[in-house]
């Protein structure tokens, strides 16, 4: 083998990690009335009171989960007497592991894996919070998984209420919620709603200028000169417009040149654009799948293999493919929550009884899109026990 991919140092990118999702920039631009309502919010902590609990609601790629490490990142710099914490409930879905993640940045390290019980693992939070005399703000961030899973209030509620079984203990939480019509009302009991009394901060989609100047400015930065024309970049902006998601406009860039360098040339065309955009454009969905509990995952499979082979996917037959390893309660229970993540849409049809129609959105089937061994005989043999 003459020809070693892996070891050329041939590239356009100046920097690939400004394209990462999760990178941080040094210049946040248009979220500066966003930046200051937040940091308004948190500043009582940095006076040793509890802050102002807080929802940032927006589509995906507007910036909340951006914003939040910002200003995470320069508290962290700023005081030891504040305790920071992102917890992102696309990972950490259950009460205990979202305390485990807490109880880590307080103390280096997670609590024992079983045999502790949630009271346990925050009396040891509460316990280093008053070592230190610190003040915990919690993000919660893209709860609508925990919505949707029905553990929301079982989270905030000790969280919120902590200073009750321990007095002088000061906590203040900030939720992120990506799907801007998700009702907290509905999701928390009025005890925890009464504590919460969140203020709102709104994280509008960004205009074509300001993806254009976002972009713009990431690719000057992350990329040599002439790699991305003036008018490919304003087809990357048409593309991150459509989808309405700002990461995707990013995703696209950094894919795009990589087809480009890939194929040895020093230009990105409108073509590379094009064949990553049919890649990029389902990213937010690709990361709502990857989230999915084994059993809500089967029931994804089992709609999608019934819209396959003619459907319309109502919702009893699509049950039948599952060959009853789950009860019905809770095959409606894990269609809700397919419907709460956006991966599904539930109609009742007109007729005899409530005969509930399931349409997979678009895209979804493409993102999951069927892989070996996800066949009919092995829903069958799935167990509840493995979800």
């Amino acid at each position: 083998m003459t020809h070693r991919p892996l070891m050329s140092d041939q590239t356009l990118f100046r920097d690939p990690a400004l394209f990462e999702i999760t990178h941080l920039p040094e210049v946040f631009n248009y979220r500066d009335t966003q930046l200051e309502d937040l940091a308004f919010a948190l500043r009582p902590a940095l006076r040793g009171v509890r802050p102002l609990n807080t929802v940032l609601r927006g589509i995906p790629g507007t910036g909340k989960t951006t914003a939040v490490r910002l200003l995470f990142a320069e508290i962290e710099e700023m005081t030891q007497a504040v305790v920071p914490v992102l917890v992102s409930c696309q990972t950490e879905r259950t009460e205990y592991a979202v305390f485990s993640r807490i109880f880590l940045a307080l103390s280096g390290h997670l609590p024992p894996p079983s045999g502790v019980s949630n009271v346990r693992v925050m009396a040891g939070v509460a316990h280093a919070l008053a070592e230190r005399g610190a003040v915990l703000v919690v993000c919660l961030d893209d709860v609508t998984r925990l919505i949707a899973d029905g553990t929301l209030d079982s989270v905030l509620a000790p969280l919120l209420r902590m200073h009750e079984a321990w007095p002088g203990v000061r906590t203040g939480v900030v939720l992120t919620l990506s799907t801007p019509e998700a009702d907290l009302s509905r999701a928390l009991g009025p005890s925890t709603l009464s504590v919460l009394q969140a203020s709102e901060v709104l994280f509008p989609p960004y205009t074509a200028a300001e993806v254009r100047g976002i972009l713009a400015d990431r690719v000057k930065a992350g990329v040599y000169p002439g790699v991305v024309p003036p008018a490919v970049l304003d087809l990357v902006v048409e593309r991150t417009m459509a989808s309405g998601d700002l990461r995707i406009g990013l995703d696209l860039v950094k894919r795009a040149v990589l087809t480009a360098e890939k194929e040895a040339r020093t230009e990105v065309t409108a073509g590379d654009v094009l064949s990553a955009f049919a890649v990029s454009r389902h990213l937010h969905l690709a990361v709502a799948v990857e989230a999915l509990a084994p059993a809500e995952r089967a029931v994804l499979h089992a709609v999608l293999r019934e819209e396959r082979e003619g459907g319309p996917a109502i919702a009893g037959r699509v049950y039948d493919r599952l060959c009853g390893e789950m009860g019905y309660a809770a095959f409606s229970e894990r269609l809700r929550k397919l419907e709460t993540l956006r991966l599904v849409d539930l109609y009742v049809r007109p007729g005899r009884g409530r005969t509930r129609e399931v349409v997979v959105r678009e895209g979804v089937g493409e993102v999951v899109a069927p892989q070996a061994g996800v066949a009919e005989e092995e829903e069958c043999r799935y167990e509840t026990g493995e979800g």
